[in-house]
């Protein structure tokens, strides 16, 4: 019987495995997108992202969560909300592809009607795989998820570059989502046991709603704090703006968001197990966000620092704008994934008002950035983002340090030796940067190794940290390296 440290250690490594593999094959076929096609056409799909993401939380209603924290779950639990995720799936659908000319039309983007019919199926086909991916989470099987969604990558990749070359330019993109969606949903069924049975229970209904109702809306908050900037870009300024913004967006996203979920997958599960223990949650939570902000903080300083070089290697010297984004985005990124990991703290312990609450404080707080955008330009915007996303974290800090002894103190003092860290490694990777005349890619490999090497000297000689030990040690049996 495996403890509870190994299962989290392995779905943690998973976990991660899953993000790398799968979430970087995607990012390929992305950079080959983006050599195809023109950052309009980015920006098109951007624009409406905001109703798909929408549309497909909605769907779920928060019972994937609800369903995650049940301590035993039954086939009634399970098929009761395979057919609400359905239902409600078809029903949102229905309302996009109704109101696709009005969206359309407020955006002043007639091909955006046709768009949004289309890409509005995947909240349908996303409805079917999310009990059996619910079944995996709770068993903490990330190995068969991360299996999944590495073909999945590989067919929609193929799919969307198969379609960019043949001239389809935007419905690639399109095609990409919907092709990546069904493959899992397929997938998960083939290796699924579970099934669901003719049957739907009006009490486990009531039940698994009255928590998830509140995850649901902290998720439509959530969403529009996420998504608000490209509609608000997309309509003060243009798809070409939106395009660049997407793309660093994308970017950032690489590490931020994956790290982030990967978090917020395994860490779930897991402490909701230690949910009336305290003392034990804030050992693991220690643990979780010291590791996650070591791996965050480095990627993320990094990629800033050779932004430039990076965009024009990988995409080409017409996204370079896009690099101005991303030097700014960035630094709200690196926060990203501790917010995402500090509400498991909450949801475990069944205050889901507490996520609720914390998700309304920043959604409110986003009127600043998009005011800023309104009134001045979209690196004022970009700024105010910055601005938030750390007022956010130290928010949720003090929120955490209520529901389990770890002062906020304690909490910025166990990430500041991190981003002091990769802070230096980010400014001598990027000064390095501006001192070679030579082309991009030897820009860009001079620059890699300089932040590789800046960064083990730190933690090897200056400061010896636990995680980055552990982190090394995992890498090195990998690669079947004694140390």
């Amino acid at each position: 019987m495996s403890t509870l440290k190994e299962k989290t250690a392995k779905g943690l490594g998973w976990g991660f495995v899953e993000n790398l593999l799968g979430a970087g094959f995607t990012a390929v076929v992305s950079i080959i997108l983006a050599r195809i096609l023109s950052p309009e056409e980015f920006g098109l799909v951007g624009m409406i992202t905001i109703f798909i993401v929408l549309g497909t939380n909605l769907m779920d209603s928060g019972f994937t969560n609800a369903l995650i924290r049940k301590e035993e779950v039954t086939d009634k639990d399970l098929s009761t909300v395979f057919y609400t995720n359905l239902a409600i799936g078809l029903a949102i659908y229905a309302i996009l592809y109704f109101t696709a000319p009005l969206i359309a039309s407020f955006l002043e983007e007639g091909i955006l009607v046709e768009l949004l019919r289309v890409l509005g199926l995947s909240v349908v086909i996303l409805s079917f795989g999310q009990v059996q991916r619910v079944i995996f989470i709770r068993k903490i099987d990330f190995r068969t998820q991360a299996i999944i969604s590495m073909a999945a990558s590989v067919v929609s990749g193929v799919c969307s570059i198969w379609m960019a070359l043949e001239g389809c330019g935007v419905w690639s993109l399109v095609a990409q989502q919907l092709s990546k969606q069904a493959t899992v949903a397929l997938l998960l069924w083939v290796f699924s046991t579970w099934k669901p049975s003719f049957i739907f229970s009006v009490k486990s209904f009531r039940e698994m709603f009255a928590f998830g109702s509140k995850l649901l809306a902290c998720s439509i908050i959530s969403v529009i704090w996420n998504e608000i900037y490209s509609f608000v870009i997309g309509k003060l300024y243009s798809p070409v703006s939106v395009g660049y913004f997407s793309r660093a967006e994308k970017f950032k996203s690489m590490v931020t968001i994956n790290i982030g979920q990967v978090v917020q997958r395994v860490g779930y599960p897991v402490m909701s197990t230690i949910q009336n223990d305290p003392e034990r949650q804030v050992r693991v939570y220690r643990k979780i966000a010291r590791l996650t902000i070591l791996i965050t903080s480095t990627l993320v300083m990094g990629l800033l620092g050779c932004a430039d070089a990076m965009i024009e290697v990988l995409i080409g010297a017409k996204w370079l704008p896009a690099g101005d984004y991303l030097r700014i985005l960035g630094l709200s990124g690196i926060f990203i994934p501790l917010l995402l990991g500090s509400v498991n703290v909450f949801n475990a312990n069944g205050k889901s008002e507490i996520t609720l609450k914390l998700e309304i404080i920043k959604t409110l707080l986003a009127v600043i950035p998009v005011t800023l955008g309104i009134i001045y330009n979209i690196e004022m915007l970009l700024w105010g983002m910055v601005g938030i996303t750390v007022a956010s974290y130290l928010i949720h800090a003090g929120y955490v340090s209520r529901e389990i002894p770890y002062s906020i103190w304690m909490q910025v003092k166990d990430i500041m030796p991190y981003l002091v860290i990769s802070g230096v490694m980010g400014l001598a990777v990027n000064y390095i940067g501006s001192l070679l005349e030579a082309p991009a890619l030897v820009v860009l490999i001079v620059q890699i190794a300089t932040g590789f090497a800046i960064t083990v000297f730190s933690y090897e000689l200056v400061y010896k940290s636990e995680e980055y030990r552990d982190v090394r040690n995992e890498a090195l049996k990998m690669l079947h390296i004694k140390k």
